[in-house]
């Protein structure tokens, strides 16, 4: 009887170990508010507005400003039970659409600015239990970007390649395989980042 449970025992506890280990991998898909990255874009429209304004005298509306968020796909690698490392990528589309009037006549135009971001990333989990993860995390990347104007009196394109970062020190994911996830932060992302994940 000892040596069956002590069998027994033995077999749970590679099975469990087994499970663990499968689950080294995690997938991830989220959006963020791309706070940073909007406000760089809103003051570079500002910027070019006051240009043109300066220089044809044109009067310039917005009509039309859309932004749905940043999109992002990411992957963890656990390293440990506490540490994760991987990569998210994650793409930003704004549009703006005004009326730039000069000398009485007006034109509708469009601007769209488009980034792509890669952030390799590392996470330490502060708590963990089977349900819920308390962690943070650290990335550092590039971004690339690209403005273009497309229509109007004045089309250009403009690309842009730059250093971006992304500190979250609160970060909570509910669930095991599949779970759901929120973090709270700053940087290129923006202030705050929600998604699901599928460990495997």
């Amino acid at each position: 009887m000892k040596k069956s449970i002590i069998i027994l025992s033995f077999i749970l506890s590679a099975f469990a170990a087994t499970a663990q280990e499968s689950e080294k991998h995690e997938l991830r898909a989220g959006i963020s508010d791309a706070t940073g990255i909007a406000i760089g874009n809103d003051l570079g429209n500002a910027l070019s507005d006051a240009i043109t304004r300066v220089f044809t005298g044109a009067k310039i509306k917005d009509t039309k400003n859309k932004n749905l968020g940043m999109f992002e796909l990411g992957y963890r690698y656990r390293l440990s039970e506490r540490v994760k490392v991987g990569a998210d990528f994650s793409y930003l589309r704004m549009d703006k659409s005004f009326n730039s009037t000069v000398a009485g006549v007006t034109t509708k135009e469009t601007r769209r600015g488009q980034y792509l971001m890669i952030l390799p990333t590392a996470e330490f989990a502060y708590i963990k239990t089977p349900l819920f993860t308390f962690y943070g995390t650290a990335a550092a990347g590039v971004l690339l970007g690209q403005a273009k104007e497309r229509s109007g009196s004045r089309p250009y394109s403009h690309n842009s390649t730059t250093f971006a970062f992304q500190v979250n020190p609160v970060g909570l994911r509910v669930g095991k395989k599949i779970g759901a996830f929120a973090e709270l932060g700053y940087g290129f992302k923006g202030i705050a980042t929600a998604g699901i994940s599928f460990r495997f």
